[in-house]
């Protein structure tokens, strides 16, 4: 059979989102299927171009069995309203011109965000009669709103309808959560149009090890209390409440905050962590995909951190590597969250509300003296994570989904 995915980045080389659709395009095409990756030169998240490639009109490329097409779109490193809208845009133009070229397909699947690309799926729907899966990853425009990213009334309105239009003629829309299909099902979408497919994490490839690692001794950490971040430092990442919490801490120097990743809060995060001070608070660029499982075994405790208004649109992918690298989750997230929710489920860490950084201070103390407890949390996510998030179930999900939508 053949598929045809169409999204924003195909990116094995870096830690991201980006790297769930190129396992998904592989498994696929390891498991017999015909697969066509309709993407743009890999430049998340730095918006600079990778080594080694170019922003083309049109390219061609085979990598593990998975035909690649990259087209043109507009890359810029600003993060800017108007940079973010003319990045979506041209690729969602020009990837419904790189699909049309990649021949007839069983099926096409195209992900969200960014929300635009629904329309060159439903392009290829249209004119090629092939069914069509949307797969729902961040609920657009809601979440953009949420971060304030989008704020002006006619975009939110436009986006808004062109949601409810791109569900409405999705063959079939596939969601992360129970708490997404709540929310489609609240904008009257059929029940029997959604399924869920979680995120994944590989337990084979992120697995769990000892702490006193060579990560460790690169940057110092042996005997520390290691709490890490790693991930996207933007808008939703509510680390302004991390940052206080180790402003508190300052004197108990065992405690170190780790936060890897790069983003538009980075630069103001750390010129706070420099007015205050705060020697407890270190700051890496994103690391080497062949170093992530080494660094998040590296970690005592792993942070997911949401902002309020951004929890019930969005599930960190992060979370499930937490889990596969049997390591406990700090949640910073509103009690109501998917995240806490999961977390309650599983017995695999804790939540502190958004907005009390003096509690999340007080509750990573307490945490520090409670070996025995962080080291039960971490083996439950484990557990949790290979019986109902692995790589192998949720592609088997995937997978099923697209041939019963190609017959």
């Amino acid at each position: 059979m053949h598929i045809l995915i169409l999204a924003q980045h195909y990116a094995p080389e870096e830690v991201s989102g980006a790297v769930l659709a190129t396992e998904l395009a592989e498994d696929l095409a390891r498991q017999g299927d015909r697969v066509t990756f309709v993407t743009c030169a890999p430049n998340y998240p730095a918006g600079k171009v990778f080594h080694g490639y170019q922003n083309r009109l049109f390219q061609i490329e085979t990598r593990n069995g998975v035909r690649i097409i990259r087209v043109w779109s507009y890359i810029n490193p600003s993060r800017s309203f108007l940079s973010r809208s003319l990045n979506f845009g041209t690729f969602s133009i020009m990837a419904a011109w790189g699909a049309l070229r990649a021949g007839k397909a069983d099926v096409v699947m195209s992900y969200s965000p960014p929300l635009t690309l629904g329309l060159a799926a439903w392009l290829i729907q249209r004119l090629r009669k092939t069914p069509w899966m949307l797969r729902v990853e961040d609920i657009y425009p809601d979440a953009a709103i949420a971060a304030g990213i989008l704020r002006n009334q006619w975009a939110i309105r436009f986006f808004s309808r062109m949601e409810r239009w791109l569900y409405r003629r999705a063959s079939h829309i596939s969601v992360i959560s129970d708490g997404f299909r709540r929310n489609l099902r609240e904008k009257g979408i059929p029940s029997e149009k959604i399924s869920v497919a979680p995120v994944w994490a590989d337990p084979d490839l992120v697995q769990s090890q000892g702490k006193e690692n060579s990560f460790r001794k690169t940057h110092g950490l042996d005997g520390k209390f290691v709490v890490l971040y790693a991930g996207a430092l933007g808008h939703t990442s509510a680390l302004e409440d991390v940052l206080i919490a180790a402003s508190y801490l300052r004197d108990k120097p065992h405690i170190q905050f780790v936060l890897v990743g790069e983003g538009v809060k980075k630069d103001s995060l750390m010129q706070y962590a420099t007015q205050q001070h705060l020697e407890n608070v270190l700051f890496l660029p994103f690391q080497p995909r062949q170093l992530f499982s080494e660094m998040m075994a590296a970690a005592d405790i792993s942070l997911v951190t949401l902002n309020a208004a951004s929890a019930a649109f969005s599930m960190p992918n992060k979370i499930f590597n937490i889990m596969s690298s049997a390591r406990p989750i700090l949640a910073v997230t509103p009690p109501n969250s998917e995240v806490a929710s999961l977390i309650s489920r599983n017995h695999c860490g804790v939540n502190v509300p958004v907005g009390q950084p003096k509690i999340l201070a007080e509750r990573i103390h307490w945490l520090s003296q409670q070996p025995e407890q962080l080291a039960q949390w971490g083996q439950n996510g484990r557990n949790a994570l290979e019986q109902q998030f692995s790589r192998q179930r949720c592609v088997s999900l995937y997978r099923e989904s697209l041939h019963n939508l190609a017959r």
